[in-house]
């Protein structure tokens, strides 16, 4: 539950909550009073919101960046491909496709 995704940076508790998850509850319970309030409460529920989308597109740019480290790093032992040039025809074979579709385990009908 806390532990950190590797390409987020972040947990999937604070993902889907927008704060971290507390190990320990607090010993006092904070706001008691303005949750009675109803002003209070929809500013609190929009704030709540604003902070989700916001740890969101953190995220969504945290996995952005990781794919392009990703891709940069695989680049890196790729070398020039010296049978083919780029704009050449070539023919692929889809023999052995069609098996793979009806070997899937579902009810599928390959045409």
């Amino acid at each position: 539950m806390n532990s950190v995704h590797a390409s987020t940076g972040l947990s999937m508790f604070e993902l889907r909550y927008g704060r971290s998850a507390r190990v320990l509850p607090p010993l006092v319970n904070e706001g008691n009073a303005k949750s009675l309030d109803p002003a209070h409460s929809d500013k609190d529920a929009e704030v709540f919101m604003q902070n989700i989308a916001l740890t969101v597109r953190e995220a969504r740019d945290n996995l952005t960046l990781a794919k392009v480290v990703q891709a940069y790093q695989a680049d890196k032992s790729r070398g020039p491909c010296e049978l083919f040039e780029e704009g050449d025809f070539v023919m692929l074979s889809t023999y052995h496709r069609r098996e793979v579709f009806k070997k899937s385990g579902e009810k599928r009908a390959a045409k």
